[in-house]
């Protein structure tokens, strides 16, 4: 058997924490245009797609990498509906404005899932349940990740109980008092309910343990999603066969142009020691094209794409992945629907 903690011996670590994204905004992205250059589509566009939409959507709610605010690209996270039904997947900061700006209510949210604890991905998971509460959020939404969500969940809960009980008095509402918390320790089915089922696997991600990936198999399309991790033989084989696969993906170059200049400005990090610190557990480009042709899936999306400016077109993330994937690639934008 080979060895799934790394494939092809490579891997990267950790987002860029320093890195600001350019300000500049690039021309509109239509919904027939998925791999237009530019940073996000608008709600109206997405909205579009979403208004009467047949069979399960995937919405790109953030595909940035890094707790960097103030970018043009949100943090980590999406969305997924089907049959009504709403299934958020991670939970960047943004997720809550850009959740709504999509027009799917808060109603329809069934469930959270949260990859690993990063801010990145789990910020505002507390926010989205209290504002999402006011929205007309059920009260018996569920969540599933890695410990400690559940205690994070209580902690949180309990910290806002006065603001909770404060408007269930004022607009008459039944308060959200708890959450359905699933903590996921190891490898195999999360859940299953009449529109989708939920597995999860583990990722290498260290020193972050347990870190996730989770395969949604819906009656009609399969959405995988790598989570932050190494390149893996494992989410290639959980990935097999996918509609659709999210994964990752770390541009090397500029990574190491950006680490560059940072030294050269006076910041005390070594580049070598950099770089082998990125290795750790990262997916650089090539890898990731190497996993989703493994898998054969149908469509690789790009996406927590490191480093995340805009000055990088979607040709140049495109090309490395490409040399090894035959399939469709896309390159995530922000409230695109897949």
């Amino acid at each position: 058997m080979p060895d799934t903690s790394t494939l092809f011996g490579l891997s990267r670590r950790s987002l860029l924490t320093g890195l600001l994204a350019t300000p500049t905004l690039a021309a509109t992205v239509g919904p027939s245009t998925a791999q237009t250059d530019g940073p996000r589509w608008t709600p109206q566009q997405a909205q579009a797609v979403l208004k009467d939409a047949k069979g399960t959507k995937l919405v790109l709610l953030g595909t940035a990498a890094g707790p960097v605010p103030g970018r043009s690209r949100e943090m980590t996270s999406h969305v997924m509906l089907s049959n009504g039904a709403a299934y958020v997947l991670d939970c960047g900061m943004g997720v809550t404005n850009q959740y709504a700006r999509t027009g799917i209510p808060f109603h329809a949210l069934k469930s959270i899932f949260i990859t690993h604890h990063h801010a990145d991905h789990n910020i505002e998971y507390g926010p989205l349940l209290i504002v999402g509460w006011m929205q007309g959020l059920p009260l018996d939404v569920r969540a599933f990740g890695p410990p400690p969500l559940k205690q994070m969940t209580e902690d949180f809960m309990r910290a806002y109980k006065q603001t909770i009980d404060f408007w269930a008095e004022d607009f008459h509402m039944k308060p959200l008092a708890s959450v359905n918390v699933q903590e996921i320790l190891t490898a195999g089915v999360v859940t299953q309910d009449d529109n989708v089922k939920v597995s999860a696997i583990l990722v290498e991600h260290p020193p972050v343990k347990p870190a996730l990936a989770y395969r949604f198999d819906f009656k009609d399309r399969s959405i995988a999603f790598s989570g932050d991790t190494a390149p893996l033989e494992a989410v290639a084989k959980m990935a097999k066969g996918a509609d659709v696969l999210v994964h990752e993906t770390m541009y090397v170059p500029a990574v190491e142009t950006y680490i560059r200049g940072q030294i050269a400005q006076g910041r005390p990090v070594k580049f070598d020691a950099f770089m082998a610190h990125m290795k750790a557990d990262h997916t650089p480009s090539e890898d990731v094209g190497r996993i989703a042709q493994e898998a054969g899936v149908k469509t690789l999306v790009l996406s927590h794409l490191t480093p995340a400016i805009d000055s990088i077109d979607d040709e140049t993330w495109r090309a490395p992945v490409a040399k090894y994937f035959k399939g469709e690639i896309i390159v995530g934008k922000d409230l695109m629907v897949v």
